[in-house]
């Protein structure tokens, strides 16, 4: 029994061992590039150009293509005036009614140009919410360090930031050497990006212009995010998930009066349906870039966190309990579901026929949307209950190469612009334009220099959105470095 016991301690030690080593043989992947010394930008008027736009309700809708159409006219109209080098310097192609790209171009035209993405559309404000916002959802305030309102995050941070940075450098008579475009969508939030991205990418199909690397909004800068990490944490996107609205619908052919129901009702049928879903999530894993990710992280993590990180080949278990305790960093490890419409019954004594329901799935990498078709099937095992997938799916993107000029352009980009920032490479569980942009790149990223603190999270299509002035300016720095560093 001693030897027995002697021996399991003596491969327990040599286990510890070269986990030991193994977490201190790991070189760190952070380039040594120092940030450059702050200029001094117009941030006054740039801040007062960006809280303009706020104002504007440019919310989409997937079924009115009309939808606030003057609100766009004018956020459209604000962009034109307040950019007029751009304007004057730039060739810009409308695409359609509010979508537009421009054309910087650039010397050397044996470089392939890149492409920068945003989109001017934003979510509308819940109205059970809009008593609690603290500043008024649309009233671009400026207040307190920050600039409140919905679209200050997400995504017109992005469209002013992008193009405040453009009309400094055209003032300096700045050229770029490859050229440079900026697509700018009008309905990336009804998802399906019919009359933005898509439309916009078929255009540079017929054109035969294929980008050098797209870069979109997708992930962002983490602070006290991720545990083990203090410094802030730049999450370049290299791959983003697929996307498929799901219906689920019940319909029995006929109703009856509430005083005599039967066993189960439509409603109770969908129900149980939707409840066997949320009952069995499709299960984490760590795949490729997820363990790209933390093997980039780990090298600059405490101890504890780095020894995990730099064994997950024995310790992938032990993080998935931990990143299963957080809604955001779940959602990286697998295939989400989560039912966002639910509808049934038209009076309160009436036994409704028909029953609807909404899932929405974002697909991970390794899954596709047939997959999650025969799962569904499988997990809901009712023939009652009518699947109807939409005629818009995306699958999951491809995954862009790190050792790539567009992803080192960026990461230098990066860190020039953000003092002790961490670079690495992630994955993105929400759409971006990216998914059509992609098909006309080698490489597409997603990434957009928006500092993120835990309370933050909420915010993005929730109360109180709000971008700080300090981080606005840097985003407006970051594409400076960008196109500069771009040129190479």
């Amino acid at each position: 029994m001693k030897k027995v016991l002697l021996f399991a301690l003596s491969v327990l030690l040599l286990l510890l061992l070269f986990t030991i080593v193994r977490t201190f043989s790991v070189s760190s992947f952070q380039s040594k590039i120092e940030p450059i010394p702050e200029e001094n930008l117009p941030i006054d008027a740039a801040l007062r150009r960006l809280s303009a736009g706020v104002r504007f309700k440019t919310v989409s809708s997937l079924t009115d293509t009309k939808s606030n159409s003057n609100e766009f006219l004018l956020l459209n109209e604000h962009l034109r005036k307040s950019y007029p080098l751009i304007e004057s310097t730039l060739k810009k192609t409308k695409v359609s009614n509010f979508s537009f790209f421009y054309e910087w171009e650039g010397k050397n035209q044996n470089l392939k140009p890149i492409l920068l993405c945003a989109h001017t559309d934003v979510v509308d404000v819940d109205p059970s919410t809009s008593n609690l916002w603290t500043h008024d959802p649309f009233g671009g305030e400026i207040r307190d360090g920050f600039v409140w309102g919905r679209g200050a995050w997400d995504d017109k941070s992005s469209v002013f930031a992008i193009l405040e940075s453009i009309e400094i450098l055209i003032q300096r008579g700045h050229v770029p050497e490859r050229s440079v475009f900026i697509a700018i969508g009008q309905d990336e939030e009804t998802i399906y990006g019919k009359l933005g991205a898509k439309a916009i990418t078929e255009v540079f199909k017929k054109r035969n212009i294929r980008f050098e690397y797209v870069l979109d909004e997708g992930q962002i800068i983490a602070e006290g995010l991720i545990p083990g990490i203090e410094k802030p944490i730049a999450l370049i996107g290299i791959a983003g998930k697929g996307y498929l609205s799901l219906g689920l619908e019940v319909d029995l052919k006929e109703g009856g009066h509430s005083s005599m129901p039967p066993k189960e009702t439509a409603i109770g049928i969908l129900s149980s349906g939707l409840s066997r879903m949320e009952e069995n999530p499709f299960p984490l894993s760590l795949g490729d870039v997820q363990k790209t990710t933390f093997q980039w992280l780990a090298p600059e993590m405490k101890f504890g966190s780095r020894w995990i990180m730099s064994n997950l080949w024995l310790f992938g278990p032990i993080l998935k309990l931990r990143l299963n305790e957080k809604n955001s960093t779940r959602a990286q490890l697998h295939t989400t579901s989560a039912i966002t419409k639910i509808s049934g019954g038209f009076k309160d004594n009436v036994l409704p026929a028909n029953a609807e329901a909404t899932v929405n799935f974002r697909i991970l990498q390794g899954d596709s949307h047939q997959g999650v078709l025969n799962r569904t099937e499988k997990i809901l095992n009712d023939k009652r209950i009518r699947l109807i997938p939409p005629d818009t799916i995306f699958e999951p993107s491809s995954v862009s190469k790190i050792d790539s000029v567009g992803f080192e352009t960026i990461r230098r980009s990066i860190q020039e612009t953000i003092k002790d920032v961490i670079v690495a490479p992630a994955i993105v569980s929400a759409y971006t334009d990216s998914l059509h942009y992609g098909a006309v790149a080698d490489n597409a990223f997603r990434f957009f220099p928006v500092r993120v603190k835990p309370d933050d999270v909420k915010r993005f299509h929730g109360i109180d959105e709000r971008i700080s002035i300090s981080n606005y300016e840097e985003m407006i720095r970051f594409y400076l470095r960008l196109i500069l560093n771009s040129s190479n």
